[in-house]
C-alpha cells in the first residue's frame, strides 16, 4: 500500500505535468493568434493544473520522507501544505484573468471564429476529462485529498474548454461572449481554489470523525471484550497516510490492571488490522468522574 500510493502520486503528477504543459502551449499560442482572452484564460487554467501537479509530485516526495526527531509522526501533512499552496496560486491567477476579461469587455473586443480553435478546445476537454477520471480513481483508491483535488482541477479545465469552444462558435455575432466567458472561467478558478483551501484547512485544524465511523469503532471495541462497558473520547489525527487514534474505554473497577492492559492491547491490534491506524487506548474504571480522569 505504501509503495503503491507513492507511485500513484508520482505517476499522476508527472503525466499531468506533461499533458497540461503541451495543452497550455498550444492553447496559449492560438489565443494570441486569434486575440481571444477566453482561450488565453483557459490556457492559463491549464498551466495552473501543471503547476498543481508539480506541487503534487513535490508533496508526495516530502510526505514519504521517513519520520525523524522533529517529525515523529512523519511528513504526511506535506500533502495538505501543497494543496494550500496550489489554492493560493489559483486565486491569484483567477483574479488577474478576471481583470483582463473586464478590460476586454470595456473595449468591446469580439472573438474571431476559427474551426481550429473549436477543435483544440474539444480535444482539450476530452483529454482533461480522462485525466480527471484517472486522478479521481487514484485519489479514491489511496485516500489522497491532493489527488482528488487535482482531479477536480482537470475537470474544471475540461468544462472551461467546452465553454470556450462554444463561445468561439458564436463570438463573432455576440462580441461580449468572449469577455463574459473569461470572467466565468476566472470565477470558476477562484471557486475551485477557495474550495480546495477550505477542504484542506480541515485537515490542519482537525475535525471529529463522522458519526458512522464512530459507531463502527464502538462496535469493534465493544465486541473485542465483554469487560468493556463504554467507549468515548475518540480522536483521529491524520498525517497523510499515517493516522494516530486515541480513545478511552471503561472497565469494571475490580478489573486487574494486567487484564485491562491485555484487553486494551487487543483493541489496539484489532483496529490497526482493520484500518492500519496507530491506536492508543486509555483505560478508565467505571464511574470515574471528569476530575479523576484529568
Amino acid at each position: 500500500m505504501y509503495k503503491n500510493r507513492k507511485v500513484a502520486g508520482y505517476s499522476e503528477g508527472i503525466v499531468s505535468i506533461i499533458v497540461n504543459s503541451l495543452l497550455f502551449i498550444v492553447k496559449y499560442i492560438l489565443g494570441l493568434m486569434y486575440n481571444s482572452i477566453a482561450v488565453i484564460a483557459d490556457s492559463v487554467h491549464t498551466l495552473s493544473d501543471a503547476v498543481t501537479s508539480l506541487v503534487v509530485v513535490f508533496s508526495f516526495w516530502v510526505a514519504y520522507k521517513p519520520a525523524d526527531k522533529e517529525h515523529p509522526f512523519g511528513h504526511g501533512r506535506a500533502e495538505h501544505v501543497g494543496s494550500v499552496i496550489v489554492g493560493t496560486l489559483l486565486c491569484v491567477a483567477g483574479y488577474e484573468l478576471m481583470i483582463a476579461s473586464f478590460r476586454k469587455f470595456t473595449a468591446q473586443e469580439s472573438m474571431v471564429f476559427n474551426v481550429v480553435l473549436v477543435a483544440i478546445m474539444m480535444v482539450s476537454a476530452i483529454v482533461k476529462e480522462l485525466l480527471a477520471r484517472w486522478s479521481l480513481r487514484l485519489g479514491s483508491k489511496y485516500d489522497s485529498n491532493i489527488l482528488v483535488s487535482d482531479a477536480w482541477h482537470h475537470r474544471s479545465d475540461a468544462i472551461a474548454s467546452v465553454l470556450v469552444g462554444l463561445g468561439v462558435l458564436v463570438g463573432e455575432k455576440f462580441w461580449w461572449v468572449d469577455s463574459v466567458l473569461g470572467v466565468s472561467l476566472s470565477l470558476l478558478i477562484i471557486y475551485t481554489a477557495v474550495k480546495l483551501i477550505l477542504t484542506t484547512s480541515k485537515e490542519f485544524l482537525g475535525y471529529s470523525p463522522s458519526p458512522k465511523l464512530e459507531d463502527e469503532i464502538r462496535k469493534i471495541v465493544l465486541t473485542t471484550s465483554k469487560e468493556i462497558s463504554d467507549v468515548h473520547h475518540i480522536h483521529i489525527h491524520k498525517y497523510g497516510e499515517h493516522v494516530e487514534v486515541t480513545l478511552h474505554v471503561r472497565f469494571p473497577p475490580n478489573t486487574p490492571l494486567s487484564e485491562a492492559h491485555r484487553i486494551a492491547t487487543q483493541v489496539e491490534k484489532e483496529l490497526k488490522s482493520r484500518y492500519s491506524w496507530e491506536v492508543t487506548v486509555h483505560m478508565e474504571p467505571e464511574g470515574a468522574s471528569r476530575s479523576q480522569k484529568l
